[in-house]
């Protein structure tokens, strides 16, 4: 296992202070070796490092640092003769690759908002709520005009809201075309 120096960090790094060194340290939380009174890094904190340094050379900072995580899977299997056989595999795991699945759904709905919508859509959505004779809620109603409906009847646009009950805790409104 090598071991590098604050110095060779330094250098390698092209930094003017050792200050700038344990800062860089610091960020990414690595732990220091001590022999006597000198301070080592691994070959591992030096990756991270060299992580870094790509990502500051490309306009990046230290705060919006994130270090690519390089992970073991040891995968166990029983042969046939149900004797143990041991198989490592190195792979290694991409930030975003991990986070994808969680991901994914906010990138739909960044996109849904994002999208062109027809001008209109609420309106036709609204003649389709009228002709079929949907209940709509308030919440629903809010949600395609932006507003909620008031009192007993209502009017907007070329329709009349008529509240005719509650849906849960919420009221329901039919929907006439006037």
């Amino acid at each position: 296992m090598k071991k590098y120096s604050v110095k060779d960090l330094q250098e390698r790094y092209d930094l003017k202070t050792r200050q700038s060194v344990y800062g860089r340290l610091k960020a990414i939380e690595a732990e220091t070796l001590k022999e006597g009174n000198k301070t080592y890094v691994t070959e591992d904190i030096v990756n991270k490092l060299d992580q870094l340094q790509e990502h500051l050379t490309l306009g990046g900072s230290i705060k919006t640092f994130t270090p690519t995580v390089v992970a073991t899977v040891h995968n166990s299997l029983d042969s046939v003769n149900h004797s143990l056989d041991t198989n490592s595999q190195h792979t290694q795991l991409n930030l975003f690759d991990q986070l994808e699945p969680l991901l994914n759904p906010l990138i739909d709905k960044v996109a849904e908002k994002l999208t062109l919508s027809n001008p209109i859509n609420h309106w036709e959505k609204l003649d389709v709520a009228a002709e079929k004779r949907y209940i709509l809620t308030s919440k629903e109603i809010e949600t395609l005009l932006g507003t909620k409906p008031k009192g007993k009847e209502w009017k907007r646009g070329a329709f009349l809201f008529t509240c005719v009950g509650k849906i849960g805790n919420q009221n329901g409104w039919k929907v006439t075309k006037i």
